[in-house]
Formats: C-alpha cells, structure tokens, sequence
C-alpha cells in the first residue's frame, strides 16, 4: 500500500500537475527487468504481480479521503485529477513491453498516443531515472527487476534548441558590433588617414601649390577668413569648440596623422621653394616615374607681368640691425608677399633686400588680363600704403642708431613693373634648383625699379603695361619720360603711380592677419573671389581706400595739367618752352609740404646739361643711363 501511495504521488507531480508539465513530463511508468538475478529465493513476478492493487479496491477510497495520509496532504485530489484510461492502466498488470537491444522493459504508458517513447520520440527528446539501491547484493540477488520512469523532455529540448539559436543571434550580433567598433577604429585611424593622404599627395601631384592651401586653415562655413566674428557665442558653441580642440589635439598625436601632417608641410614647403615657376617641374617629376632630374626638362613660355621690389638704404639698416635684419627684411617680405597673393599675383625670389613678383598671363582668360593688369599696379600701391602704417616696421624703425645715421627713417621701397614674355623652368644641377624665369623683360622690371631713384618716385611703369590696363585706371597714371633701357630695342614711356606716403599715420591698432604664406592663403580666399567679380573695378579703390586716397591727396589737377604741358614740350624738343614749365611744376609740391617733384627734377636737370638745347637728331626719347 505504502509504495502505491508514494508511485501515485510520484505520477500525479510529475505527469498531471501544472508545473510538471512544463519541461519534463513522465511519460512511462515500469520495470527493467534484473537479469542477474537468481531463480531460487522470492522473487517478484513483475509481469504478474507489480501493478497498483490496493488503490483499485472500492476500501482504498475511505483512505484515500484521509487528510493525514501522506504527511497531513489528501491525495484524493490527485487521483481525481488523473485520467480515467491512465488509472486504469495502473491498476492493471504493466505487460506493456518496450524493451531495447540492452534492456529488458515493461511498464504502462501515461500518453496513449506515444506507448513506448523511447523508441517513438528521439533519444535526445527522452531520459530516464531509477530509485537509488540501497542494498545493490539484494537487488541483484532476490528481485528481477526496479523502477524506471522515462519523461518526455520534448519541451525542454525545443526550448534549449530556441534559447540556443537566440543565444546564437545575441553572439552574433555582439560579434558583429565588436566587428563594426574595430572596423570603424581602423577606418578612422588607418585606412581613412591613408586614403586621406593619398588623395592629397595625388591633388599635391596635379598641382604642387595646392599643398599651401592644404597647410592653412580653412575658414569657417559663412564666415571669411581672417574675420573676427562679432556676436557673442554661447555656453554651449564655446564648450562644442572647446571639446574640438581638445579632438583635434588627440589626433594630433596619432601617428597616421602625423605621417599626414609631414606630408602636407612636406609639399607645402616645396611649394614655397619653388614658387608659381617651378609648378610645373614640380608635377612632373611627381609624375614620373622615370624622371632624370631637371637638365632634360624644357622651360615653358609665358607671358607674364615681372615686378621687382626693393627695399631702400637696405646697406644702413643691415650695419645697424645686424642679426635683426633678418627680422626686418621677413616682415617687409610678409606684406609684400601677402598683397601680391591677395591681388592675384605670385612671389617668385627673394633677393635679400629685392623681390621678384610675377602675374602669369597665361593662367587667366583674355578678357580678364586688363584687370590682372590693373590689380599688379594696385597690389604695389597697397604694399606702399601697408608698410608705412605697419606698427612692428615702426618700432624697428625707432632704433636710435637708425635715426642718428637718417633721421625720420621709415621704410620705403621702389617698384617697377613691365609685361613681356619669358621662359619658366628649373635652373641648376643635382645640388640645388632654383625656379626662375629668364628673359630680357625680367631685366627690364629691373631696371625700371633702379630708375625710381634717378626720378624720385615709388615706382615706374613701363608702356607695355600701362597699354594693358583698363582706361579708366591708366588716366590716372603720369607719364615721367620716353627712354631706351639698356638692354631694349625699342624706347618706351614711362609711367607713375604718385603717392605721397608722408602723409600717412602709423596704424596703432592695426593687427596683421597672419604670418606666413599658409595664413595668407587662408585670409586672402575670400578677398580673390571679390576681386574677380564682374562688378569690382581696380580703379575705384583709388578713391574708395581712404589710405590711397590720403597719398594721392597732394597732387592735385593743376600740378598734373602744368608738368604734362611741360613734358610735351620736352619730348616735341621745345625745351626752352618747357625748362620754365617744368621748374614751375617741380616746385608746385613744395607749397604743400611734397617737396620737390622728382620727375619733373630729372628732366629739368637732364635738359640743362645739354644747356636746354635738344640735340638737332632728337627723336623724343633718350637712352637712359643710370647710376
């Protein structure tokens, strides 16, 4: 009675109660028969005689009813809640024979659809379990068989099967992220840089002076460069731009970016050395793979604007600043370098005191090389005005020694400016490459700018490039003289631009917009853009700059109308008529505080050493012989 009792409670909790018939479900209930055991002694006949007797009798059912059975718990709810087809079965002889190749098996099934599981369902899908022997010499010797209940784990192998292919999803997914976060950290830190810098080197290659804009910074969208912006920003902008810098200083030193940073600086100062000229030597020898050096490489011509400038009583200041020469002559060569830039042109050599600046021709369109023209003569009146008002050319210029040997020193600079042809390209061996232009016409702007001191004035033009520019902008030039330069065919006119820089005032709170070629290529971007519009006229900023303005402001219209009368005279030959006129002109300035007029000084000098005779042969222009 006892162990039908506990089997009953064993069924019901593990086959008909709620919670068993979640993951494991008994299934089949039995007997593996003991073939070891002996034939004499008691044997149990598990075919006939072990099955459910007692609870199948009508007097089980009082006992059943009894609260105190089975530790104070009632099992008759348990057998009510068992089928009546499975009861039946248990109280029946368990003849059902599910035995295996191994084992010998009989016993009764709780699911009539499946009599025999295991061979049924899979072996994964079923299991099995045995009470513990307590006395196994026993067991083996006297009894021929023991439990065995085999559960349905169908439930739990699917259940194990989809938590394992979720559990599969989740791996990779994780996978894939950790995939895409490497990925990404080596796209940002090598592939992306390496891309970045083949793709400079590339644009480096198809035009060498692109590296200059790639080292300067780039402008802010909507804003200009070199622009303070005026309203106030926020906590938040302040912290965004805060929180950049900080990145930018990480990236900084990242070895990808470093390696991106030479290469930049690398191609910017080769750039820089070579300047407009040697672009193309430059692109080539990137381009080739073959390449020999420069000696078989053939210059290109061009038609170009040569301005020369240079710097005056460059030998006193060099006695007197000694290592601050250096210094001094970077800052001149800053302005100089930046106002060519901004107005289109291209510095090309630095001669210690003198600059050589060119405007190619051939990088711009026909119609648009009057105002190229027009913008060479306005980026050295610019230069003129910006090195008087420069505080820190100012405060050099205050060195007592330089006052004591000039008094009332300040920098001033001659120009002279030509157009004509020339051969661009590389000059010198394997030990050092220059980029230069050759030509007679680079000479010639040479010799114009070595003229301004026989004619006291800023700078000369020659006609060539007086004939360029828009009319509107060349009436305001004066012409000085007709000569022939040495070295030149033909005679030419000569042209000024008069400015009178005594008249301006020291910019004490001017701030400069950078140093370098790299700043100025960022701060002048904007600028070029302004100056090739359509409806930008050079010829306006002569009375639209209040600095221009104020140079000019000495000279006015009865000065002009009294020296041209006089130089025509000169060049018909009636210099009696115009040694007068021109007298009278030279002193016209002093009344003013100009002092004396150098143009009108040198022909009136040049015609009294002839006695203010003209030679019988007087053909309107002389040979110019200067100092």
């Amino acid at each position: 009675w006892d162990w039908e009792v506990k089997t009953l409670f064993y069924v019901y909790s593990h086959r008909f109660d709620t919670v068993a018939q979640w993951l494991y479900r008994l299934a089949w209930v039995g007997y593996v028969r003991n073939s070891d055991a002996g034939s004499e002694g008691d044997s149990l006949d598990i075919i006939t005689e072990a099955y459910w007797q007692m609870l199948g009798t009508p007097a089980a059912d009082t006992m059943l009813e009894n609260p105190d059975l089975l530790d104070g718990e009632g099992i008759a709810s348990m057998v009510g809640s068992i089928p009546e087809d499975v009861m039946e079965s248990l109280h029946s002889p368990w003849s059902l024979d599910c035995s295996e190749a191994q084992a010998q098996l009989w016993g009764v099934t709780l699911d009539p659809g499946v009599p025999c599981p295991r061979k049924t369902l899979r072996q994964k899908e079923t299991t099995w379990y045995m009470p513990i022997l307590r006395n196994r010499g026993f067991f083996e010797e006297h009894l021929e068989g023991q439990f065995i209940f085999i559960f349905d784990v169908t439930r739990k192998i699917k259940w194990e099967a989809a938590m394992g292919i979720l559990q599969t999803v989740l791996v990779v997914i994780v996978l894939a992220i950790g995939a895409l976060l490497f990925s990404r950290d080596v796209d940002n830190l090598v592939l992306h840089p390496i891309e970045r810098m083949i793709s400079k080197v590339e644009l480096i290659r198809l035009d060498p002076l692109y590296a200059i804009r790639l080292a300067g910074p780039e402008p802010a969208s909507g804003q200009r460069a070199g622009m303070l912006e005026l309203r106030p920003r926020s906590k938040k902008a302040k912290r965004r731009q805060r929180l950049e810098k900080d990145r930018d200083r990480k990236n900084t030193t990242l070895e990808t970016k470093m390696l991106e940073n030479t290469i930049i600086k690398l191609g910017s100062l080769l750039a820089l050395g070579f300047g407009e000229a040697g672009v193309s030597m430059i692109a080539e020898n990137l381009d080739n793979e073959d390449s020999q050096g420069i000696a078989n490489i053939p210059g290109s011509k061009v038609d170009a604007i040569f301005g020369f400038c240079d710097i005056r009583h460059f030998h006193i200041a060099t006695e007197v600043l000694k290592e601050q020469t250096m210094v001094f002559v970077n800052q001149v060569a800053e302005i100089v370098h930046r106002v060519v830039d901004l107005h289109l042109g291209a510095p090309n050599k630095n001669l210690g005191q003198a600059f050589l600046l060119v405007w190619q021709l051939s990088h711009f369109e026909m119609e648009l090389r009057p105002k190229i023209a027009d913008l060479s003569v306005m980026a050295f009146i610019k230069i003129v005005s910006e090195l008087s008002r420069d505080r820190e050319l100012a405060r050099l210029c205050e060195h007592p020694l330089l006052q004591s040997r000039m008094p009332d020193f300040r920098v001033s600079v001659g120009f002279g400016l030509h157009l004509g042809w020339a051969i661009a390209g590389a000059i010198g061996s394997e030990f050092k490459i220059d980029a230069s232009y050759l030509s007679p016409h680079v000479n010639l702007a040479s010799q114009l700018e070595e003229a301004t001191q026989e004619y006291g004035v800023t700078m000369l033009m020659s006609e060539p490039l007086v004939r360029s520019c828009n009319p509107a902008f060349s009436r305001h030039f004066r012409p000085v003289d007709h000569v022939q330069l040495a070295g030149s065919k033909k005679a030419t006119q000569l042209f000024t631009v008069d400015l009178d820089t005594s008249t301006l005032r020291l910019d004490v709170f001017s701030k400069r917009v950078g140093s370098g070629a790299r700043s100025v290529a960022s701060a002048g971007a904007w600028g070029k853009f302004d100056l090739m519009r359509e409806d930008y006229e050079v010829h306006q900023q002569l009375v639209l700059d209040k600095h221009v303005r104020r140079m000019r402001a000495p000279f006015v219209v009865g000065f002009f109308q009294e020296f041209e009368r006089g130089f025509l005279n000169y060049l018909a030959g009636e210099w009696d008529v115009a040694a007068p006129v021109l007298a009278k002109a030279r002193t016209m300035l002093e009344t003013i505080g100009g002092g004396d007029d150098g143009p009108s000084k040198a022909l009136f000098e040049y015609m009294q050493g002839h006695e203010f005779e003209a030679p019988v042969s007087w053909p309107g222009w002389r040979v110019l012989c200067l100092k």
